[in-house]
């Protein structure tokens, strides 16, 4: 579905971006990292008018949090502490009825279930891949992939 400008600017949406993954590591990311994202997420989705919510580690959060300034922030460390985080506003905040689309940003095949449930229901849904590539779960749950352009390129696809 391609839509058109006016329809661009009146859907609504949102954009759950785990840093860690778009990133493509778990280390402490510098601020030209998290810049370098920001400024591909917009250059990739300036048509669309999206609320932003961005997940990290506690090592990461400083960094995130003051060069991200106009994003609601979630924090969790551990294994899957940030996909965690996200999947919570997935399944447990009223997305349906409140967004038409929904930007994935992370290649992870946890989300893959909650994004199929919420397209079941109408929303499109969008990958957006960073540097941590995208699982085939979650690239057959989506109806488009979207490759961030980002300065240093590794795999696309991961296992």
């Amino acid at each position: 579905m391609i839509l058109t400008e006016t329809e661009s600017k009146t859907n609504r949406t949102i954009l759950l971006a785990d840093i860690e993954n778009l990133i493509g590591s778990g280390d402490k990311p510098h601020q030209n990292d998290v810049q370098e994202i920001i400024t591909s997420l917009d250059g990739a989705f300036s048509h669309l008018n999206y609320q932003t919510v961005v997940a990290s580690s506690h090592r990461s959060a400083p960094v995130v949090w003051f060069f991200w300034p106009n994003s609601r922030k979630l924090v969790r460390s551990g294994p899957d502490g940030a996909d965690l985080e996200l999947l919570s506003v997935l399944d447990n905040e009223p997305i349906v009825g409140r967004y038409e689309t929904v930007i994935i940003g992370s290649g992870d095949h946890i989300f893959a279930n909650s994004v199929s449930r919420l397209a079941s229901k109408g929303l499109r849904i969008i990958a957006a891949v960073g540097r941590g590539g995208i699982s085939r779960k979650l690239q057959m749950a989506v109806h488009e992939v979207v490759k961030l352009e980002l300065s240093v390129e590794e795999d696309f696809l991961s296992a």
